[in-house]
């Protein structure tokens, strides 16, 4: 067994229980699930995909981890295209080139995403997505190269030129077009070959059919093969009539009118894009979007993009047919300096694991300054690592992708707007041994840091540490104790000393605990969305209220919105 899952198993369970309690610490825990996704482990590659795959999961994969470089539909287009680009200039980005051209197979594709290919920036995906997710992705990402309408007539199509042949499912005649291996292997030209004129005896007779028809059923056999059900997934939703949006770009600063920012209006269903156009504003900072599309039940999403940060509105707008909407936007210039970044509270919880100990760190964080700090070129937040850390696991990325690791150092390069309720979690493991003397460091001034252990196996000590005595959070009883927070820069130890040794019964009977827990907490994972919304309307009513003050309310939305924008938009891989 992969020594790396306890470990992942017990963090999930632990921050779910902290999530979840409510136990009052010298520092409370941010509000709401804290959002750790435990990253699924390296599998041998398949042979075949899962029957059954959902393209509805390949979308919103695609949407939350590819859209940010290769654009809403695969054109690569997405926010953080142009930057990759100049970094890496053989980044293969658009997705829609014709099939003719594509000399790579569905297995070349997903062995791409599994394995990475770094000199072209994409990294690998093995450790982040599952079997079955990468393969959604995959064939929701192969079927960008057809245009919807087309692919949306493709299974008619189908029927009427080629099902009395190979049957309705594919699987007849001399050359089954839905046999998995062969459309896994073969390229989509050699497929493409076989419908022109001439080269096969038997489809002499077929209908004249259009190139991008040929292509569309190309593109339909993956369907076939997988016995996918939901193929209308890749059909976008129809509008029912057209409206406007239109408003005005700010500095945060200044409050001076903002010219040339890019501006992008998304229109949001069930928290994926189904729409999305670019202008930029004039000289006086304004921008207009006429004859949106109106869909039914959509929410629509303006956001600012100002020197590679993006900027959201503050809430979604609702679109009525013929109607029009304004909203204003604040942007702020991009800054190097650190200096307005605060920890607010820290929270370190160590679970003992035999010989080794995990530790789950979560850092909650706000930006004072008036710039922001972060993004592309700047030296971003810093986190240190103890010495013997390894199996490193973390919240909302990866590495190579929004984090990177550097030494003792872990580097989150996201950029931080002014504004409060930023939040990094991550894990790791520590040999026990290594772990009696634990440093404790922060880059930035910290108001709060709280110690929870779990069990009663080790005890603390050290200078600034004060005990808070045992406290109970779910099924697991942590010791808590409160800790000075060191200066900036400086380092404060806390000295851990083994009680007793672990029971060897201990990791089994905290798996078994832990099962239905962790699928829990997935469920609650995968509810990020419902309840940033929850958090926006509760901001929302206790503004209407009277009891949080405008700037804070609108530096609060704004965050809220760029964290939505963030989980439905970022990510970023490169299919090849």
């Amino acid at each position: 067994m992969n020594r790396n899952r306890p470990a992942g198993l017990v963090l999930g369970l632990a921050m779910g229980f902290l999530a979840g309690c409510s136990l009052t610490l010298a520092a409370p825990p941010p509000a709401g699930d804290i959002p750790f996704r435990t990253q699924p482990w390296p599998t041998p590659t398949p042979s075949l995909p899962p029957v059954g795959l959902s393209l509805q999961m390949g979308r919103s994969l695609f949407q939350e981890h590819c859209a940010s470089c290769h654009g809403l539909r695969g054109r690569g287009d997405g926010p953080q295209a142009a930057t990759l680009r100049a970094r890496t200039p053989d980044a293969r980005l658009d997705l829609t080139e014709s099939l003719a051209r594509r000399a790579a197979s569905l297995r070349d594709w997903f062995q791409v995403i599994t394995q990475g290919r770094v000199e072209r920036g994409m990294p690998p995906w093995s450790t982040t997505l599952s079997e079955s997710e990468r393969w959604a992705v995959v064939l929701y990402a192969w079927s960008l190269a057809v245009p919807p309408e087309l692919m949306g007539e493709a299974e008619s199509r189908y029927r009427e030129a080629c099902a009395a042949c190979h049957g309705e499912d594919g699987r007849k005649g001399p050359v089954p077009l839905a046999d998995p291996q062969r459309v896994l292997e073969r390229a989509p030209a050699a497929w493409l070959e076989a419908l022109q004129p001439g080269r096969i005896p038997a489809h002499a007779g077929l209908p004249e059919l259009s190139t991008d028809l040929q292509q569309a059923l190309i593109a339909y056999l993956p369907q076939l093969a997988f016995s996918i059900a939901d193929g209308a997934a890749l059909q976008p939703p129809r509008p029912v009539a057209t409206g406007s949006v239109s408003g005005q770009v700010l500095h945060g600063t200044t409050e001076t009118p903002a010219a040339g920012v890019t501006v992008t209006l998304y229109a949001m269903m069930e928290s994926l894009p189904v729409f999305s156009r670019t202008v930029s504003t004039r000289a006086d900072g304004t921008f207009r979007f006429d004859t949106v599309p109106v869909y039914p039940e959509a929410v629509y999403l303006p956001v600012a993009e100002w020197q590679e940060v993006a900027y959201p509105a503050p809430h979604p707008l609702t679109l009525t047919a013929g109607h029009e909407v304004t909203v204003t936007l604040v942007v702020f210039d991009r800054g190097t300096d650190p200096g307005g970044i605060h920890i607010d509270q820290v929270h370190w919880i160590l679970q003992p694991l035999a010989d080794r100990l995990f530790v789950t760190e979560v850092w909650v964080f706000s930006n004072r300054g008036t710039t922001t700090y972060g993004g592309a070129g700047s030296p971003g937040m810093l986190f240190f690592l103890p010495p013997g850390a390894s199996h490193l696991q973390i919240s909302e990325g990866t590495l190579g992708v929004r984090y990177r690791q550097a030494g003792d150092q872990l580097i989150d390069t996201a950029p931080i707007p002014p504004g409060t309720g930023y939040q990094t979690t991550f894990g790791y493991e520590l040999p026990l041994a290594q772990a009696r003397a634990l440093p404790l460091r922060s880059a930035y001034p910290v108001d709060r840091w709280n110690l929870l252990i779990a069990g009663g196996a080790l005890q603390a000590s050290g200078a600034g540490l004060r005990d808070l005595g045992m406290r109970t959070l779910g099924n697991t009883t942590y010791h808590l104790y409160e800790v000075d927070p060191p200066a900036p820069g400086q380092t404060r130890t806390v000295a851990l000393r083994l009680r007793s040794s672990v029971p060897p019964w201990l990791i089994p009977l905290l798996l078994a605990l832990s099962a239905g827990a962790v699928l829990g907490f997935f469920r609650l994972w995968r509810g990020q969305e419902a309840d940033l919304i929850d958090e926006i309307a509760r901001l929302d009513k206790a503004y209407a209220a009277g009891e949080v003050e405008e700037a804070t309310y609108r530096r609060r939305r704004a965050a809220l919105m760029a964290r939505a924008i963030r989980r439905g938009q970022a990510g970023g891989p490169s299919s090849g």
